[in-house]
Parts: structure tokens; C-alpha cells; sequence
């Protein structure tokens, strides 16, 4: 019997990716953000769903960097119960999961092993 190309990409991890692109999408949408997270708002860079998807972890980076990485989180969490609401309303699945708003720092360690390579001296020239 042959298989269909979805089945190969596991149910959990199809529904992070949806639940990263809507996150996302409804973002901006959200009603009574700080003048701070609406102007500049964070990046959805995954989302990490257990296989019970009873839970979602949802990671975000913010273009400026770690300063305000505190106060969006709390801002985020605070609006959890909303943007739950909001994705239920457009996706078709049988329970949103609780969301929990984590800084992704990846981004910024790559900023700063970047910055220390470019301090690096050039290599020595070769002579033949």
C-alpha cells in the first residue's frame, strides 16, 4: 500500500507550521498592544507543539534585538487568550493548544559569532 506524501510530514509538525503562520497573521490584528510591540512587532520563528499538543511553546525574535525581549514577552502572554481566540475562529482544528511566548535568542548569538569572526585577522599569505 502505498503511502501519501503527507503522511510523511507527522500531524504535530504540520499543525506548529500552521500554528507559526497564523500566530503570525493575527498579530497585527490584535486589539490594545503597547505603542512599543504595534510599531515593531516580533517575528514568529516556531512554534514547538509536543505530540499530545496539549501545550504550545511559541518562539519569537524581535528586529532591534534582546532589549525589549521582556516586556513583548509579557505583552504576548498577556494576549495569549486572544490570539487563542483568533485561531480558533480561523483554523479548523478541534482545540488551540495554550500558547507560551519564549524569546528565540538563536538570531542574536548568530549576530555576535558573526561580529567576533569579522575581528579575526586575515590569514597569513601564502608564498610559493
Amino acid at each position: 500500500m502505498v503511502q501519501s506524501a503527507h503522511r510523511t510530514y507527522p500531524r504535530g509538525a504540520r499543525v506548529a507550521h500552521l500554528l507559526r503562520e497564523e500566530i503570525a497573521a493575527v498579530l497585527p490584528r490584535l486589539h490594545g498592544l503597547t505603542a512599543e510591540v504595534a510599531l515593531l512587532p516580533p517575528s514568529i520563528t516556531l512554534v514547538d507543539l509536543p505530540t499530545d499538543m496539549r501545550s504550545a511553546v511559541v518562539y519569537f525574535s524581535l528586529m532591534d534585538g534582546p532589549g525589549r525581549a521582556g516586556a513583548v514577552r509579557q505583552v504576548l502572554q498577556d494576549h495569549a487568550g486572544q490570539i487563542r481566540q483568533l485561531l480558533g475562529k480561523r483554523l479548523a482544528l478541534r482545540r488551540i493548544p495554550p500558547l507560551r511566548f519564549v524569546y528565540d535568542a538563536r538570531f542574536d548569538r548568530g549576530a555576535e559569532m558573526a561580529e567576533l569572526l569579522a575581528r579575526l585577522p586575515p590569514p597569513p599569505e601564502e608564498t610559493s
